[in-house]
């Protein structure tokens, strides 16, 4: 192992002296999903999570059909949204993955798990690029540049091109599967998220969640989709986990978690 490897590892094993944070995020938000997001939002606000300890994940042209900055509705929303304090973040540019797999495990990946919706899995750099810069566009066109801090890519997937376009873009973190990336440490490594596609799905990730939610304390991301909030027990699955979870957790947003945190590097 490399020392610089040894170093993150190190780092990112030095968790403040208090209790681990609880990391909700809200995916998915645009015009398509304005009806779904506040349902997310509600239910975790309603179950003990604060709106400021909300991180809220922004689409802003979701299916190439739905610009944000066209949409005062949803618009206004997300500007309310930041001045009660949530944590803003951009969320790809469409969703919508382009390209072909060229493998099995890179179709496993793209089909299996992400559902053809990880809009950067397969991407190039120059690509990767022109998603970022439309999106930046409309977001300030949106009138919410200077709220919007991080980076979560679609399904969390990145091609190796795509991750190294996004360290270099200036945001303060993204987020991948295996965490947070800020500065030179990945943290929050336990993530809990569901699957509500299918009766099936739902059952065995709110086993997941459960499994995770009983484990020793850790900083843990909990992850919730417009889809979660359409079955009845997926939303009850999310109740009992923040019940669980909260009393053992302190709800941040994720910027304010990195702030807190000794091993991150200071995000403007």
């Amino acid at each position: 192992m490399r020392p610089s490897t040894l170093k993150r590892e190190r780092l990112a094993s030095e968790a403040p002296s208090v209790k681990p944070a609880l990391l909700v995020s809200v995916h998915d938000v645009s015009p398509l999903t304005l009806e779904a997001s506040r349902r997310m939002v509600d239910l975790a606000v309603s179950n003990g999570v604060p709106l400021n300890a909300l991180t809220v994940l922004v689409i802003p042209r979701h299916e190439d059909r739905a610009p944000l900055d066209e949409h005062s509705s949803t618009r206004d929303w997300l500007h309310g949204l930041a001045e009660a304090g949530a944590c803003l973040c951009l969320h790809g540019f469409t969703h919508r993955m382009s390209g072909q797999a060229r493998s099995p495990w890179q179709w496993a990946w793209a089909q299996g798990f992400a559902r053809g919706q990880g809009e950067l899995y397969l991407s190039d750099a120059a690509d990767c690029e022109r998603r970022l810069e439309a999106a930046r566009a409309i977001i300030c066109r949106a009138g919410l540049g200077g709220d919007v801090h991080g980076f979560v890519p679609p399904a969390w997937l990145l091609s190796p091109a795509a991750s190294g376009v996004v360290r270099q873009a200036g945001f303060a973190f993204h987020e991948r599967l295996c965490g947070i990336f800020a500065g030179d440490v990945i943290l929050a490594h336990r993530l809990i998220g569901f699957g509500s596609l299918s009766a099936f799905e739902a059952r065995m990730t709110a086993a997941h969640a459960w499994l995770q939610s009983h484990r020793r304390p850790a900083d843990t991301r909990l992850a919730i989709h417009p889809a979660d909030v359409r079955r009845d027990d997926t939303v009850e699955a999310i109740r009992c986990t923040l019940r669980r979870l909260l009393p053992r957790l302190t709800p941040m947003n994720y910027m304010a978690f990195l702030r807190s945190h000794p091993a991150a590097a200071s995000p403007s």
